[in-house]
């Protein structure tokens, strides 16, 4: 840590978080309201956009058909991508997608698999022959902390707007036909992410902003559904107590729980 920002750090601590108080008049563990509206992009086939504080992020998804891989013939695919365009945040420069982006899409296609959020199954069409592809494009339209977060609210919001017409496939013609009778997803989980930024051994924040991000030694991403942890995701930093850890997943699980309220009251 360079000088300058070990100074700022010091000033933020001593003058905010030793009174239980942040610049954006939150308290420590206090989270940032969401807002959340679904379609919102008429050309997708299911689509949202999200807002956490100043941070904003749009969900679009694709279906289209696709062939199976050969060891998996019987299910679909579900493809998720981040972009984090250089107009969202001055630190971001223009051209190949930043690391950071690259690290958030594997960690969410992590997500998507290991806490099941689909049955891959009801996206197969003939078995060996024809499967759904859900391509799912996540863009950040300002960047200001806890991106993570708002990505996967909006990838999940966004799948249960998702409904995929019946197709009827003839194995002897190969031709396919398209059934007016759209079928909606039938989504399995729905794993919250919630981000926290690390000070020092005293001090954490929960859903930290982009100035937060920079003067904090490490953060820790914890994905549950308000009762069960599904991961635990801490991109390097420094060392973070088991107690700490603990007290980040209850707040967590409350927050799953509001998170559920809103996608809910969204639908």
């Amino acid at each position: 840590m360079n000088s300058i920002k070990k100074n700022i750090q010091d000033t933020y601590t001593k003058e905010y978080l030793a009174l239980n108080k942040r610049n954006d008049g939150r308290e420590l563990m206090n989270f940032r309201d969401a807002s959340l509206n679904l379609n919102t992009i008429h050309t997708a086939d299911g689509s949202a956009a999200v807002k956490i504080g100043n941070t904003a992020v749009v969900c679009g998804i694709k279906a289209e058909l696709g062939v199976p891989k050969a060891e998996t013939p019987d299910i679909g695919y579900l493809l998720v991508n981040i972009e984090l365009p250089s107009l969202c945040s001055k630190k971001i420069r223009p051209g190949i997608p930043c690391d950071e982006a690259m690290q958030m899409t594997s960690f969410l296609n992590e997500v998507c698999n290991n806490c099941k959020i689909l049955d891959l199954q009801q996206l197969c069409i003939s078995v060996d022959k024809l499967v759904w592809v859900l391509s799912c494009d996540i863009y950040c339209l300002n960047y200001d902390g806890s991106v993570l977060d708002a990505c996967l609210v909006a990838l999940l919001s966004a799948l249960q707007t998702v409904k995929i017409p019946e197709v009827k496939y003839d194995k002897e013609t190969e031709e396919t036909t398209v059934i007016e009778n759209y079928i909606p997803l039938k989504v399995n989980s729905l794993p919250v992410s919630s981000t926290f930024g690390v000070f020092n051994e005293k001090y954490i924040l929960a859903d930290p902003t982009e100035e937060e991000e920079q003067l904090c030694v490490s953060k820790l991403t914890v994905v549950t559904n308000g009762s069960l942890l599904f991961s635990l995701h801490k991109p390097g930093g420094e060392f973070i107590k088991d107690s700490q850890i603990q007290n980040c997943i209850k707040h967590a699980n409350n927050r799953a729980k509001t998170i559920y309220q809103l996608i809910k009251a969204a639908q």
